[in-house]
């Protein structure tokens, strides 16, 4: 699986589509999430440091997390999608300090390692999602328009026009136009 890095600051970066996209039911072997040395891979991808190893709990946790952020993005009004978001925001615990990194202050996020593991995914997960809604709004979060293709994204693009999680299933879509067409 490959994991999206934003380009602008986000807290946590992509963690929500990256989260969503671990189901992928357009492939053959589609949950990436398959053992706690998975999700171990998931959180050193998105800098959460966790203090014990992830377990079968954990696991299974997490991919309950899963759903509920997948809702979130497939949230068919704008009033849905709040409401999903505030139910990932109720209690997350999710700590704010001042860092410098080369002589810049920055905000550094933390997540509570006091609350499981899957909590502590959802607190991240909700305050990046927050992040997101407030820079671009809840339309520029987007299921994949490339059948089979299920994945999540952010539309980060200037006008708000993207249909396609990435260029393979854009491509994937205008070749199948084009041969329709002959």
């Amino acid at each position: 699986m490959n994991y999206r890095r934003y380009k602008f600051d986000v807290p946590f970066g992509a963690i929500a589509e990256n989260l969503v996209n671990t189901l992928d039911e357009s492939i053959s072997v589609p949950e990436h999430l398959v053992t706690p040395a998975d999700v171990g891979k998931f959180l050193h991808v998105h800098a959460i440091e966790w203090p014990r190893k992830p377990a079968v709990a954990d696991l299974e946790a997490l991919r309950v997390v899963r759903a509920r952020v997948r809702a979130l993005f497939v949230a068919t009004t704008q009033t849905e999608a709040e409401r999903r978001l505030n139910e990932l925001l109720v209690d997350a615990r999710v700590n704010l300090r001042v860092a410098r990194e080369r002589g810049v202050a920055r905000i550094e996020w933390a997540v509570d390692d006091s609350v499981e593991l899957a909590e502590a995914v959802r607190s991240a997960t909700a305050v990046s999602a927050a992040h997101i809604a407030k820079e671009f709004g809840f339309e520029r979060l987007r299921v994949c328009g490339a059948d089979p293709c299920a994945d999540v994204f952010l539309d980060a693009s200037k006008r708000g026009e993207q249909r396609f999680c990435g260029s393979r299933c854009a491509t994937r879509v205008r070749v199948a136009a084009h041969r329709a067409r002959q």
